[in-house]
């Protein structure tokens, strides 16, 4: 496995018989090229970027938020349903399809890692401690029902924190611990470049962690008489209450396939594959998104048929809905934006 891929430029939705077997041997393929003009691409990142910086609520969750943009963003919803996408993951999952969630993902410069880590396939939290499965397949769970499409709105370079994969990963669930969250290969310390009172007011907001719900963790704590390190300092310590996910991972020699790749280009795979990205050493951003595509038979948020809509990300799913994105719509119980 060579340290760096190479955009491939196959025509529009084809993988071939070769390429789908290879993806079944490393669980990922690509990049290939999404075929839309840069300028879109590079505006869209933009706003990407505005809604990080700047706190945006997201209207379907009430909360700040960077999942599911796509469902108020028909500029989003256009990248992941382009046929270059869809038509490769109908040969790989089969001709029904849904379009179930997507997520932006910023690497501003200095940005640290994201560790190796994987998820077998139901999305139910445990990368922050929760078991709230999101999908539920048919059958007994051993098959692949769900892949990851991740688009580069930027171009990524070897310095901006390249996303990478561990060839061949992908049949091998690797053991994972549940360690205080500050440790976990997911936490991003955020409190950098805050004053006191920007730490204070994102904790209220529930702004300061992605989907952890931090909103009374100062209540009864004396903002006013704490310094900026004794605030930080207690709130690492109810972060660390949580216990995340951690896998002691490393990969095998000549396993490790970096995507560099230009704006407008995208890899599929799947999340079984062990996947991290290093740090952001260069003073350019790195901006991508990703979505993620079930097989039409999977039951999206089983938690909804027995009234729980706070996802495993501490999210109200209440007004999620999936996207039919190819073939038919199998599972009746599922909500499918008309």
């Amino acid at each position: 496995m060579t340290s760096t891929n190479t955009l491939t430029t196959e025509g529009p939705g084809t993988l071939g018989p070769d390429g789908v077997a290879r993806f079944w041997r490393d669980g990922f393929a690509g990049p290939f090229p999404l075929g839309l003009p840069d300028k879109e691409l590079a505006e869209l990142a933009d706003r990407c970027e505005r809604i990080v910086e700047e706190r945006h609520t997201q209207p379907l969750y009430g909360r700040y938020a960077l999942r599911d943009w796509h469902l108020v963003d028909p500029d989003l919803e256009r990248v992941f349903t382009q046929e270059a996408i869809v038509g490769r993951v109908v040969e790989l999952l089969g001709p029904d399809l849904l379009l179930w969630r997507s997520k932006i993902f910023y690497k501003p410069p200095g940005a640290d890692a994201i560790g190796w880590h994987q998820e077998w396939g139901k999305f139910d939290g445990e990368e922050i401690g929760n078991s709230t499965p999101s999908l539920q397949p048919v059958g007994d769970g051993d098959d692949v029902w769900d892949l990851t499409v991740w688009v580069a709105l930027d171009d990524v370079t070897p310095e901006n924190g390249p996303l990478q994969f561990a060839a061949g990963t992908n049949t091998t669930k690797v053991p994972w611990v549940k360690v205080p969250m500050t440790q976990s290969a997911f936490y991003e310390e955020p409190f950098v470049g805050l004053t006191k009172e920007q730490v204070a007011d994102r904790t209220r907001r529930s702004e300061l962690v992605l989907d952890i719900d931090t909103a009374h963790w100062l209540d009864g704590f004396d903002v006013d008489a704490a310094s900026l390190e004794e605030l930080t300092s207690y709130l690492h310590g109810r972060f660390d209450e949580l216990l995340a996910k951690f896998t002691d991972f490393e990969p095998a020699p000549g396993t490790v396939a970096t995507m560099v790749m230009p704006r407008g280009s995208f890899v599929i795979f799947s999340e079984r594959t062990m996947h991290g990205s290093p740090p952001n050493n260069s003073d350019r951003r790195r901006m991508a998104v990703n979505c993620r595509l079930t097989r039409a038979d999977t039951l999206v948020y089983p938690g909804r048929l027995q009234g729980a809509f706070i996802d495993g990300s501490n999210l109200d799913i209440s007004k999620h809905e999936s996207l039919l994105v190819a073939g038919r719509s199998l599972e009746p119980r599922n909500v499918i934006r008309g």
